[in-house]
């Protein structure tokens, strides 16, 4: 399906009053040392953004953000002042793309930058280019509150006194002053600033809601003031680690001296509530906020009437019947398709994805293509050469087109294309203390493996939408991932959110397509597969004090039971036992569970219900 081209004309008095998207989303990313960052960068600076516009590249098959950032300081390479930092994905007129992992920058984010030449030609030019090194890695933002630089991994408490003696220790030089810019002066004020805080007492409930869904958080306390400022939630992207998303203005519903009510944003992750009054006095609450699950949203000021003009509205985006036949259809490049253990592991995940969520998605034919681009292709693939980042696992990338609606006084945005891309070589050519590979399974993976199938688990989710959280208990969508780690299957909150995302989707037609339907066709992998689903039967469900587990065909192995947030709950031998296994639910709390029993290296899932 081709994106939505706008008239010549409608262009042009768009860009008068349009402004620009945003995108928040992540995806899943390698820890690489301070050390190798400073000694693979070309150009290290600290810096300012100062403004951001997306363009697309001279071919129209990509778009990327041009983020313009003041140049403070250079620890590494020539004097500037001014620079473009190249990031992937965008919006250009009704079309956005967002790229998981990639670094996102908001305007008077300050920080330092990792930083070699850009190498990609875009519609827009300038002298002085750059694209960070190791992706969302390659910028180390500064949390002036706390006298902190950090990323995603690494946290440098001091900036000053620490931070900038550990870069001069790898660069072997000084920083050159290229502005006035003082980071002990920011300091300065806003320690005296926290000494002096108006904002108090910040209490809020409920305590547990979604994000990017329109839910609505009530926040109490007392000097918030009667001039609307700014609430954030902690960075889901970041991890938290003291960073903050801000809700848009148009998010912040009302505003008094002792009650706030605002809508979480998509990127919100658990953490703590940070209340800034117009004044830029902070507080933070003593209370931790849960966020269950996030949804993928793009900001857009583009309506054209209606009490939003120009102002910035955070839309939820949906899928539609791209393909004809009621969802996506997506194809596996030859070298991918050839690789038949890669092959097998990404088919677990998709088959979960589709048959726990009904997503409309199957594989067709093979492709000769092997770039990611706009090309109506829903490619899945290995990288070539070094096209991804080193730190990068995989990366998901998500195409939208959208239109006007109710007389211009909202906007309807839905996928038309999405792309996924795997590292083909996780140990970077043996730069890792312990060689690291794939682990493909279906095995657990080890702690020099990183598991193909939970990576491709969690890039698939951003592909259904879903953006990340901040829930190390085996969430599928925990902002970060490590190896020797196993997330293959799907917590109550995951299958929640896509089902959102899934029950709009199936709505009704959006911008003149129809409607996805949900899935219909088989769950099986194959027909060896199909036949083990079909030849074991679990009874009862729901069950109580025990259940069974009846195999007519095929010898079974094992039986694991996972609660809903993931946990291992019991590991059964089940290979000794007779045709019907017997297994005890003793002590085991009421609820919902996952099943998984193992024959002969497969396995199926299967819910259970315990009353």
């Amino acid at each position: 399906m081709k994106k939505i081209t706008l008239k010549p004309t409608l262009i042009i008095f768009l860009s008068f009053i349009c402004g620009s998207l945003s995108l928040s989303a992540q995806g899943l990313i390698k820890e690489v040392s301070l050390e190798k960052q400073i000694k693979n960068s070309g150009f290290i600076i600290e810096g300012e953004v100062l403004s951001k516009k997306s363009y697309w590249d001279k071919e129209n098959k990509n778009i990327y953000t041009l983020s313009t950032v003041q140049v403070h300081k250079v620890f590494k390479g020539e004097i500037v002042t001014i620079i473009d930092v190249v990031t992937p994905g965008g919006v250009v007129g009704l079309n956005a793309e967002i790229v998981t992992p990639s670094l996102n920058l908001n305007i008077n984010d300050i920080g330092v930058f990792m930083l070699h030449d850009n190498n990609i030609e875009l519609q827009h030019m300038s002298k002085r280019q750059y694209k960070p090194y190791s992706s969302a890695l390659g910028f180390y933002k500064y949390n002036l509150y706390k006298d902190v630089a950090a990323n995603q991994f690494n946290k440098k408490v001091g900036i000053t006194t620490s931070f900038y003696n550990e870069l001069m220790s790898h660069t072997k030089t000084g920083y050159i002053d290229v502005t006035n810019f003082k980071v002990e002066k920011k300091l300065s004020g806003y320690n005296q600033s926290k000494n002096s805080l108006i904002p108090s007492g910040i209490t809020f409930s409920p305590t547990i809601l979604s994000a990017g869904t329109q839910e609505v958080l009530t926040i109490n306390g007392s000097g918030f003031g009667s001039v609307k400022g700014k609430v954030g939630f902690s960075d889901a992207d970041e991890g938290g680690g003291g960073f903050y998303v801000d809700a848009l203005d148009t998010q912040v519903l009302t505003w008094t001296d002792t009650q706030i009510t605002v809508e979480v944003p998509s990127g919100a992750g658990t953490g703590r509530i940070r209340v800034t009054d117009s004044s830029s006095d902070s507080a933070i609450s003593n209370d931790v906020l849960t966020v269950s699950y996030s949804e993928i949203n793009i900001v857009t000021n583009q309506t054209t009437s209606g009490p939003n003009v120009g102002l910035d509205v955070a839309y939820p985006v949906r899928h539609a019947n791209d393909d004809a036949s009621g969802g996506y259809t997506w194809q596996m490049n030859t070298d991918f398709d050839a690789n038949t253990d890669a092959k097998a592991s990404f088919l677990r995940a998709f088959e979960t994805w589709r048959c726990e969520t009904g997503i409309n998605w199957v594989i067709g034919a093979t492709t000769t293509l092997d770039v990611i681009e706009d090309d109506d292709v829903n490619v899945i693939r290995f990288d070539v050469g070094n096209e991804l980042p080193d730190n990068i696992l995989g990366r998901c990338t998500s195409r939208y087109t959208g239109c006007l609606v109710d007389s211009g006084t909202s906007i309807n945005l839905f996928v038309y294309e999405i792309d996924i891309v795997f590292n083909d070589d996780v140990d970077n050519a043996g730069s890792a203390s312990i060689e690291e590979t794939w682990n493909f399974g279906p095995d657990a993976s080890t702690s020099s493996e990183y598991d193909f199938e939970s990576v491709a688990l969690h890039e698939l989710g951003h592909g259904h939408q879903l953006a990340h959280v901040i829930d190390s208990n085996n969430d599928v969508m925990h902002y970060s991932f490590l190896n020797g780690q196993n997330e293959r299957v799907f917590g109550a909150n995951n299958i929640i959110a896509a089902g959102n995302v899934q029950s709009r989707s199936t709505s009704g037609v959006v911008c003149g397509v129809m409607a996805m339907t949900d899935y219909a066709g088989s769950c099986g992998l194959s027909v060896e597969d199909n036949t083990l689903e079909k030849s074991i039967s679990l009874y009862p469900n729901p069950a109580k004090q025990q259940f069974f587990i009846k195999s007519t065909v095929v010898n079974l192995d094992k039986v694991e039971i996972f609660d809903v947030s993931g946990r291992l709950v019991s590991d059964i031998d089940v290979s000794e036992s007779s045709r019907t296994k017997t297994v005890n639910l003793n002590n085991t709390a009421k609820g919902m569970y996952f099943v998984n029993i193992h024959s002969e290296g497969k396995y199926i899932t299967k819910k259970l219900i315990i009353n």
